[in-house]
């Protein structure tokens, strides 16, 4: 715990932040900070408020709010199998049809009840295709992601085509040659080796040594791993599914063998015939669910799932028009970033709040092209205070020292601020931020937006604590 001296002196609350923030302002990365009392509705403090910096992922709350100005709270993904013809004797003289919707929460155990239907309809045999259904997905990755993120788990593609999170476990090991891979064989993929354990490097010094492994990643959802690792003891690895498409119809046509039915071959397409009788239907959970799961763990993977789903709603549904002239339902059928975007921007605009500046890329934080100021978060913080259709999101939020990504982050799990703030974080290379509520030792409730970019390694060692732990325990401490 650091503890703040406090001034003795009775003084106004921006004059006691003035004077503490002259001890704790770190030197040299850039900070920008706004703070607004709820109670009264009035700005306690701010700096730098203006200046676009990276929001990381903060930007899940404006995925949050928008989703559900958007899409509802009763909005559901849906996964359904359905067929046409007829089915006699055993055989199903038509088309089979598995329809994907982009959940980012669909399992391979989903998919196993939705197939264990055609066993209760006694179905053994399709004499004509299975093919999966879904909108095209042209952009996977957003613009601005990092190149060396893309083959883990946290940057999996994002696609219409998720099963069980894009994201294949697997096992490297040491070998008396070199090194070994794991597969479990329920993940298509391949991997092959050529990276070296070195028991002779301890792992806190492996970068001294330039003991590193590296991924490439190539087409078919093939791998190469090479490189070192220091040390002999096996390490599990987290590989992001390069092809979505391929690594899907190889798990149903996985899953149709195993329940021993036969067909020809799993194809994909993205648009089925209009009559068709439906099998059965998987739906995710509803969108506070998603929300609270995105929000608690930070993930990025329902993030820019529902910012495409925002996209094809907003765009393709409403017909709303691109550049006042072009019709956007053309462009809407098949999915992307830009789109979702786009759609975020534009009720962000509708709603009253200021985003006219900010850039918005993807719905996650991870694009490093993702530019929104301090006040333009702050704004959407006071929105969910005072929209009945978005107040809920406050509950959503990881609490210090009890939830989501605050349960165990240092300085936040134990007094002063365990237990008060409620908040999301958003953290990457450089970049430390965190925005939300915090009710203080003088009862009143503050909602903050701490933005700190240029946070080097370096420095973020040295520091004697992170800037937004010590803000916030001097927000802790303000005067009435």
């Amino acid at each position: 715990m650091i503890l703040l001296l406090g001034l003795s002196l009775p003084v106004k609350a921006n004059e006691y932040i003035d004077n503490m923030m002259k001890i704790i302002s770190p030197a040299q990365s850039q900070i920008a900070v706004n703070i607004w009392d709820v109670s009264n509705g009035k700005t306690v403090y701010r700096i730098n408020d203006q200046t676009l910096m990276l929001p990381a992922s903060i930007q899940k709350v404006i995925t949050a709010v928008a989703a559900s100005k958007q899409l509802g709270k009763t909005f559901q993904y849906e996964t359904s199998l359905t067929y046409d013809g007829a089915i006699n004797d055993g055989t199903l003289n038509g088309n089979l049809y598995l329809h994907f919707q982009g959940d980012p929460t669909l399992k391979r155990a989903h998919l196993t009840t939705l197939i264990n239907q055609l066993t209760e309809l006694k179905i053994s045999q399709i004499s004509g295709d299975v093919t999966l259904i879904a909108h095209a997905s042209n952009q996977t990755r957003a613009p601005g992601w990092a190149w060396d993120d893309l083959g883990i788990c946290y940057a999996a593609p994002v696609s219409n085509f998720i099963i069980d999170r894009n994201c294949a476990k697997a096992t490297l090991s040491p070998t008396e040659e070199r090194s070994t891979v794991k597969v479990k064989s329920i993940y298509p993929i391949n991997i092959k080796t050529t990276a070296e354990f070195d028991p002779t490097i301890p792992v806190k010094d492996a970068q001294m040594h330039f003991c590193e492994l590296h991924m490439q990643r190539f087409d078919g959802n093939h791998y190469k791993i090479e490189g070192c690792y220091p040390g002999k003891k096996p390490i599990r690895l987290a590989i992001a599914v390069n092809d979505p498409k391929l690594y899907s119809q190889q798990v149903i046509s996985d899953l149709l063998t195993q329940k021993g039915i036969q067909f020809t071959e799993v194809k994909t397409a993205e648009n089925a015939p209009t009559t068709q009788t439906v099998i059965a239907t998987h739906y995710s959970k509803p969108l506070p669910d998603l929300l609270k799961i995105m929000l608690q763990k930070s993930d990025n993977l329902i993030a820019d799932s529902l910012l495409k789903q925002i996209g094809l709603s907003y765009f393709h549904q409403k017909k709303h028009k691109v550049n006042h002239h072009d019709d956007i339902t053309q462009s809407a059928r098949s999915d992307s970033f830009t789109l979702g975007a786009r759609a975020i921007e534009s009720i962000m605009l509708e709603t009253g709040l200021p985003f006219i500046e900010a850039n918005i890329t993807d719905g996650s934080g991870l694009s490093r092209y993702n530019l929104l100021t301090a006040q333009q978060m702050m704004s959407l913080l006071q929105f969910i205070k005072q929209d009945k259709d978005t107040q809920y999101i406050e509950q959503l939020l990881p609490v210090s020292g009890r939830s989501g990504t605050l349960k165990h982050k240092a300085y936040y799990n134990q007094p002063p601020l365990k237990n008060v703030v409620q908040a999301k974080t958003g953290t990457m290379m450089g970049v430390e931020n965190l925005a939300g509520y915090i009710t203080a030792s003088n009862g009143k409730q503050y909602a903050f937006v701490i933005i700190e970019n240029g946070l080097s390694a370096k420095a973020k060692k040295a520091r004697l604590a992170p800037f937004s732990a010590l803000f916030l325990q001097t927000l802790n401490d303000l005067p009435n």
